[in-house]
């Protein structure tokens, strides 16, 4: 028995979610709790650790997960939302998430998903593999466009190091900063730092 906790503020989706887990098998997924918020100290210390939480963060951030992870260490956390940008995934999965799916294309899915977390698996949306695909292989062509030293100082600009820092973080001079930031800039066809960063970003 899969035993699960559903933390998400849209009452409509809490209720589909219910259906979806225990209506195809009711030997196999519990619910142990199903609500808009994270529960109080006090409502949590009746309540058996799930082995798995679904949850939203709307109108937080990726950091309720931690919250959450703090009530229930060993409790792997899947969420579902429809906020997926990259650096939100990224931010939620450093926060302590296993899984991630979108609530508009994979919500007849979480059955298997929830499963597939509890098995020890990892789940993406569709989307969200493909993005980390693309971003991958945007970084892997500035990796071959420019040379070591090239990408050792762009990565510091994209780093928010200043010119000064990054020529001290590389053991070379300010002038020489400045040369390599020209030649990226060319390689890259760029004008700026803002689209040097939003290229090595992804």
């Amino acid at each position: 028995m899969i035993n699960v906790g559903i933390i998400d503020p849209d009452s409509l989706t809490r209720t589909v979610v219910r259906t979806l887990l225990t209506d195809q098998d009711q030997e196999l997924i519990s619910i142990s709790f199903a609500v808009d918020k994270l529960p109080t100290v006090q409502a949590i210390d009746g309540l058996a650790a799930p082995n798995l939480v679904l949850l939203d963060f709307v109108n937080h951030t990726p950091k309720l997960i931690k919250r959450v992870k703090s009530f229930f260490p060993k409790t792997s956390i899947l969420v579902l939302s429809d906020f997926w940008k990259l650096d939100t995934v990224y931010e939620a999965l450093r926060n302590g998430a296993v899984s991630y799916l979108r609530k508009a294309t994979c919500l007849n899915n979480v059955l298997s998903a929830v499963v597939a977390t509890y098995n020890g698996g990892s789940v993406l949306s569709p989307c969200i593999s493909r993005e980390i695909i693309r971003k991958l292989y945007a970084v892997k062509s500035h990796e071959d466009m420019l040379s070591a030293r090239e990408l050792q100082v762009a990565n510091g600009i994209v780093d928010g190091l200043s010119y000064k820092m990054v020529a001290h973080h590389c053991g070379i001079s300010l002038d020489t900063v400045r040369v390599y930031i020209k030649r990226i800039y060319r390689k890259l066809d760029i004008n700026s730092k803002g689209e040097l960063i939003s290229q090595l970003k992804g």
